[in-house]
C-alpha cells in the first residue's frame, strides 16, 4: 500500500492495518453476517495469524523492503511509507488471495450474496484494483496508457468502496488520488517528484536531540 497507500496509506475503511499499525480484529471468526463486518473490523484473528505467517515465510528479493513479522501488534511501532507500499503491493495481496479467493459455489447458493465469503471476495476484488493502481502509478516508466490504466483502477476501487461501504465518508486523499492521473501525464514517473526524500529528512530531524529552545540549537550549529 503515503498518499496512495502514503501515496501508499490511502484511507481504507475495511482493513484497519492500512490505517494504523494496530489491527482491529473481528473476534467473531467466520460466522458473523456481512452486516456485522464493521468498518476496520473485517479480519478475523485466524486471518491475522495467517498474514503474519505469510510475511515470515515469503521468499523475497533482498531489495524488497521488509515488514514486521508481528504485524498488527503495537510493539513494532509505526510503519514507514515504503513499508506500507511493500505491505500493500506484495504481502497483503499474497495473503488475501490465498484466504479470500477460494469461494465455493455453494457459499453463494446457501448464504446469498451477503455471506462473509462472498463479501470478502468482493472486498478482495476492489483491493486488487487499488494494488494495480499503486503498481501502475509507481512504475519507473509512464505514458498516457499508464495514466489511463491508473485512473480506471482507482475509479473502480472508489466505486467499489462506495458500493460495499455506503456509509463511509471519503477523504481529501481519495479526491487527490484521482488527480494523480493528470500528474502522471504531465510530470512523468512519480519517482522524480514524490515526497519520500522529504519524509526521510523529516525522520532525520525528528531524531535530533534538542533543548526545546527555539533558535538556540540552530545558532550553535552555524557557528
Amino acid at each position: 500500500m503515503g498518499q496512495l497507500f502514503s501515496l501508499f496509506r490511502l484511507p481504507c475503511p475495511y482493513l484497519s492495518l492500512q490505517r494504523s499499525a494496530q489491527l482491529e480484529v473481528n473476534a467473531g471468526a467466520h460466522h458473523h453476517r456481512a452486516t456485522d463486518m464493521e468498518i476496520g473490523r473485517i479480519l478475523t484473528k485466524e486471518e491475522v495469524v495467517e498474514i503474519q505467517s505469510d510475511i515470515r515465510k515469503l521468499v523475497r528479493p533482498s531489495w524488497l523492503t521488509s515488514v514486521p513479522v508481528n504485524l498488527g501488534q503495537a510493539s513494532h511501532g509505526k510503519l514507514k511509507a515504503d513499508q506500507w507500499r511493500a505491505l500493500g503491493t506484495v504481502f497483503l495481496p499474497v495473503s488475501l488471495l490465498r484466504l479470500w479467493s477460494n469461494v465455493k459455489s455453494d457459499d453463494n447458493a446457501l448464504s446469498g450474496t451477503n455471506s462473509r465469503p462472498i463479501r470478502c471476495l468482493r472486498i478482495l476484488e476492489i483491493t486488487l484494483h487499488l494494488v494495480s493502481a499503486v503498481t501502475v502509478a509507481t512504475s519507473r516508466t509512464t505514458s498516457s496508457t499508464h495514466a489511463a490504466a491508473y485512473f480506471q483502477h482507482m475509479l473502480a476501487y472508489l466505486e467499489g468502496l462506495k458500493e460495499l461501504f455506503p456509509d463511509y465518508k471519503f477523504t481529501a486523499n481519495h479526491h487527490f488520488a484521482l488527480h494523480l492521473y493528470d500528474f502522471i501525464k504531465f510530470f512523468g514517473p512519480v519517482h522524480s517528484w514524490w515526497t519520500f526524500p522529504f519524509e526521510r529528512v523529516i525522520g532525520m530531524l525528528q531524531r535530533i536531540s534538542t533543548n526545546y529552545k527555539l533558535g538556540k540549537y540552530l545558532w550553535f550549529t552555524m557557528r
